[in-house]
């Protein structure tokens, strides 16, 4: 009997030990912040540079989650279209084509958060900017730039006797073209040409039309196809092309392959294309170099752009502040813009990123060249071209007419004029 009243006082006791523990307990746990969780649609590089970014968020806030989910571009304008119409199933983070973004906000104008706030454009270059700001608003962070330049390779020059730095107009290039087709060999044995030309498409004629300053529609949404600037750079895209001097090809794959296969001496192209470049032909490193594009005329522009991304903000996420936030950090820590540049080739266009360190020292495999130099100073150059919802189907129609243009001799003119017509009265407002 002592020792059943004994165990029975003992084990009252103890409840009663444990009862102010219980209670801090359940204080403590009513205290903590509530888990929640941000979505993310991107895809491949950009998304792990994201994944990247919320580990860092995460330092400081521990109650925040990520679900990412990767797709491809086409998987994302799919879901983005689907999602925006019927305004659920959409991610609160979205990565978009810099170039298409334009028709998103055309067409769902509601469709995602005002950042005006928080973008401050100044920061940013021009031609980014351009693409996410509408009617005085921005509508998305910038993230990675395309500023382009010529990739060379320094030994077909060499072996021509030509000089990079005589390379100033299109006219200097077509010429130092002939003689690097007369004398460089490919490792096949066939002659180097000295660009890749897709003559289906209008890479070329776009790059001449944006040093001449102009693009496909005016602020207004007017057509420029039959504008003097226009017709000059169809003019001397098919100089290029009748010169002999570049290397046809049709898609990606084959783009590569002129890398690959080691024959041209040039590429036109953007900052990206160093990743390109050292992933295909790693046995080239140190044979190639990199300077401004050729101008139209001496006293010309030089600087262009091609691709790049940006990020939205769904309209409709619940945790508004908590995701601006976040994507604010992740696209304005230079620290994170310069890992996503070494790591995945994505070039930041947050201007305070350029004095992290890696955009002031040289690369091994261009010979210790400070090749970023030539893309940061164009960069800051490029204009911000108005952007207009049709530009894309826009250019593949363009791109028709290239075709006939270089591949069927019909006359540029009266190509050009017939294009603004028609393109005028398809896209009628």
């Amino acid at each position: 009997m002592k020792k059943s009243i004994i165990s029975g006082l003992c084990i009252a006791a103890t409840i009663m030990m444990l009862l102010p523990g219980c209670s801090e307990k359940n204080t403590a746990d009513k205290d903590k912040p509530q888990t929640v969780t941000i979505s993310v649609w991107s895809w491949d590089v950009a998304l792990m540079q994201l994944q990247s970014a919320a580990e860092k968020f995460k330092l400081t806030h521990p109650n925040v989650e990520f679900e990412f989910e990767e797709m491809g571009t086409d998987q994302i304008y799919n879901k983005l279209s689907t999602s925006l119409a019927t305004g659920n199933g959409i991610a609160d983070v979205v990565s978009i084509e810099g170039d298409v973004f334009a028709g998103y906000v055309d067409k769902f104008p509601q469709g995602f958060l005002d950042l005006t706030d928080i973008v401050d454009e100044r920061n940013f270059l021009p031609v980014k900017i351009g693409e996410v700001k509408f009617n005085g608003k921005i509508y998305a962070f910038p993230w990675d730039a395309g500023p382009m330049g010529l990739f060379y390779r320094k030994d077909y020059f060499e072996q021509a006797g030509v000089k990079a730095s005589d390379i100033i107009t299109w006219n200097d290039f077509i010429a130092a073209g002939k003689k690097i087709s007369a004398v460089c060999k490919t490792p096949s044995g066939k002659a180097v040409k000295m660009l890749p030309i897709r003559p289906t498409r209008p890479s070329l004629y776009a790059i001449l039309c944006a040093e001449l300053g102009q693009s496909v529609f005016d602020a207004e949404g007017n057509l420029l196809i039959d504008t003097p600037q226009s017709l000059q750079a169809m003019h001397l895209f098919k100089e290029i092309y009748d010169s002999g001097i570049g290397q046809n090809y049709n898609g990606w794959d084959e783009y590569e392959g002129t890398v690959v296969n080691q024959t041209v001496a040039t590429i036109p192209e953007a900052v990206w294309m160093i990743g390109t470049i050292k992933d295909k032909a790693p046995d080239t490193a140190g044979k190639w170099g990199v300077i401004d594009l050729p101008k139209i005329s001496v006293d010309g522009s030089s600087s262009c752009a091609n691709g790049g991304s940006v990020v939205a903000i769904h309209a409709k996420t619940a945790l508004p502040d908590l995701v601006k936030e976040f994507v604010t950090f992740a696209m304005t820590d230079t620290a994170l813009q310069a890992e996503g540049f070494e790591k995945y080739g994505l070039y930041p266009s947050f201007i305070p990123s350029y004095s992290e360190p890696v955009f002031e020292q040289g690369d091994d495999f261009f010979g210790g060249d400070k090749i970023y130099s030539v893309f940061i100073e164009n960069g800051k150059k490029i204009p911000a071209f108005p952007q207009n919802p049709n530009i894309a189907e826009a250019n593949d129609i363009i791109g028709s007419a290239v075709s006939r243009i270089l591949l069927k001799n019909e006359d540029i003119n009266t190509t050009m004029l017939n294009l603004q017509r028609d393109l005028s009265t398809k896209f009628a407002k």
